[in-house]
């Protein structure tokens, strides 16, 4: 089959550890399809000349992996509006629930309407506006419209009133966009992958082990996933989490696929949640999250799955194809 790997290069730069990672999962991409017998043509949205060879194309289908053009990581979007717009399936989700899925508030609003638990969250347009008094210190900041952890670090957690204007102000100079402000929930934190295909399914969970840390650092800021020299990155370590009871397995899998269910997705997602005195609340739905070849969160549970790197991306690729019939 004629494949499209839509990626991106970021050519003529040097390249921050997160787009090293998105360039090299392309390339990734396109040995694995080779080795499933497809042909295979690479297109970079960091090139204008790319782009309308893709215009032009007679691809069958796309595998989307680029998150950017020319840097803009609202280039997710573009990417899958100009695929649908071409009528080539993609293995994304569609450009609506991507765009929708950047702003985090929304999703933080459709999660609660449907009864899924979240933490109390307040946005914040400047560092002069005051707290409710509904919410408590310590707090986490990052910002509305961010990935990768992007904007997180030591300072992300705050206790006081003076910590949350200086990282406030931050987010709104640093990234130009409000400051999300979330109650920091602090018990065990869970990721579950979900493989989309004819019937969803969940894949077997992943916990972020934290006891190596101290309290105030318990958190995946961008140095934890990274930095691979830092002390952060080697003390925040996925394992397979253990004394779960068959009743809490069963809640963390439902209230994940609820969210797919409820958001109207149909490719491949992560959802991050914590437990804490008994209430699973949900943290974040990744849509389209990282398929890294060199061990990604995702990748490590399809393989728990019992689904290598190769058989993986198939999955992903059947699931475009199926959701173009």
């Amino acid at each position: 089959m004629e494949i499209g790997i839509i990626y991106n290069s970021f050519a003529h730069k040097r390249l921050l550890p997160e787009e090293k990672e998105l360039r090299d999962t392309g390339l990734a991409i396109g040995k694995h399809l080779l080795k499933l017998g497809h042909n295979i043509q690479f297109f970079d949205m960091d090139s204008p000349e790319d782009i309308e060879k893709l215009c032009a194309s007679n691809i069958k289908v796309a595998f989307d992996a680029s998150e950017r053009i020319r840097g803009d990581s609202r280039g997710e979007a573009y990417s899958a509006a100009l695929l649908e717009f071409l009528g080539i399936p993609h293995t994304r989700t569609s450009a609506f629930h991507i765009n929708l899925g950047i702003n985090k508030i929304r999703i933080k609003h459709l999660l609660a309407y449907h009864g899924v638990t979240i933490p109390r969250f307040q946005v914040f347009s400047s560092a002069d506006e005051l707290l409710r008094p509904d919410m408590k210190f310590p707090l986490f900041v990052k910002g509305v419209a961010t990935e990768n952890s992007i904007g997180i670090d030591e300072h992300s957690l705050v206790t006081n009133c003076r910590q949350l204007k200086d990282k406030v102000g931050q987010i709104n100079a640093d990234l130009k966009q409000p400051a999300l402000v979330e109650e920091f929930i602090g018990g065990r934190e869970f990721a579950v992958a979900i493989l989309p295909g004819k019937v969803n399914r969940t894949m077997p969970l992943l916990e972020i082990e934290y006891d190596a840390l101290p309290l105030n650092q318990r958190y995946l800021d961008y140095s934890a996933k990274w930095m691979t020299h830092s002390d952060w990155y080697r003390k925040t370590t996925p394992i397979h989490p253990q004394n779960l009871t068959e009743a809490e397995n069963r809640q963390i899998n439902d209230t994940a696929m609820k969210c797919f269910t409820c958001l109207g997705l149909d490719s491949y997602v992560r959802v991050d949640m914590r437990f804490k005195d008994h209430t699973l609340y949900v943290l974040e739905v990744n849509q389209n999250p990282s398929i890294g070849e060199d061990g990604s969160g995702f990748v490590r549970t399809a393989l728990d799955f019992g689904l290598d790197y190769t058989a993986m991306i198939n999955a992903l690729l059947q699931n475009a194809i199926l959701g173009a019939i």
